[in-house]
């Protein structure tokens, strides 16, 4: 079980990693033409250009076209062109207090989502969730931006389901009935084994998001999780618990 969260970590952390920059053909206009990676500023106002091991600033006023090579056909870009997917990796904790949970279980997750126009994304993600037993949330992410803006409010709404990673660790004494307290039965036990079966979850809230070039930014989200977890014992007996707790992460943005 140490192997799958240390795989889901390393994909939630490493993805983004193997991501290639964006390369191209940079048309200048006075005729010159570079070949190599480039980025232009959050604000679209600088090109920085890297080729053969040198860095080049250009204006984007001094940039007359860009073109990639695919399928064997020069396509243009627009100035501004960047990707349309985007990955977001995010760490944090889950915090509240309650007699059922740990009052504040650490939560890394990661979603790779697409720009469907400016402000609003939508997109599909998984992670590891340290509560009573560890946890892989797997959810769907969608997202408004007020504006369109390197620096710029958001609301969020996450909804998925935690998938178990392991056998539930969690000692439940009210199994048995009530009655059995008062009544001298033998090899009564309160400490009945449980099978852990997951549960669904939804996560709104809201963040704020600073882009530090067209290809990297940051997050800060706060939100509200729900989510209930079931369990399953003998005699199809079955106990729910409900987690409501607040998120305070913190994310990544690689594009």
């Amino acid at each position: 079980m140490k192997r799958l969260c240390l795989l889901l970590l390393g994909l939630v952390f490493l993805l983004p990693a193997i991501a290639q920059s964006e390369k191209g053909y940079i048309h200048l206009k006075n005729g010159s033409v570079i070949k190599g990676k480039y980025l232009y500023s959050a604000d679209g106002e600088k090109l920085s250009v890297e080729s053969g091991g040198s860095l080049w600033i250009f204006d984007a006023g001094e940039v007359d076209s860009i073109t990639r090579h695919r399928s064997g056909k020069e396509t243009q870009l627009s100035e501004n062109e960047t990707s349309k997917l985007f990955y977001r990796s995010e760490l944090g904790v889950l915090a509240g207090n309650s007699d059922n949970s740990q009052s504040a279980p650490f939560s890394i997750t990661g979603s790779v989502n697409y720009q469907i126009n400016a402000q609003f994304s939508a997109g599909l993600g998984l992670g590891v969730e340290f509560l009573k037993e560890s946890y892989m949330p797997v959810f769907a992410n969608l997202e408004y931006k007020f504006r369109k803006a390197p620096s710029v409010p958001y609301v969020f709404l996450k909804a998925g389901y935690q998938v178990p990673l392991e056998e539930s660790n969690a000692v439940y004494y009210d199994v048995v009935p009530l009655w059995m307290s008062y009544w001298p039965w033998p090899d009564v036990s309160g400490d009945e084994p449980l099978d852990v079966k997951g549960g669904f979850l939804i996560n709104p809230g809201v963040g704020y998001q600073q882009m530090f070039s067209s290809n990297f930014g940051m997050t800060f989200a706060v939100g509200y999780q729900y989510h209930r977890l079931n369990y399953a014992g003998q005699d199809d007996y079955e106990l729910d618990i409900d987690y409501n707790r607040v998120t305070v992460k913190v994310g990544i943005i690689f594009k």
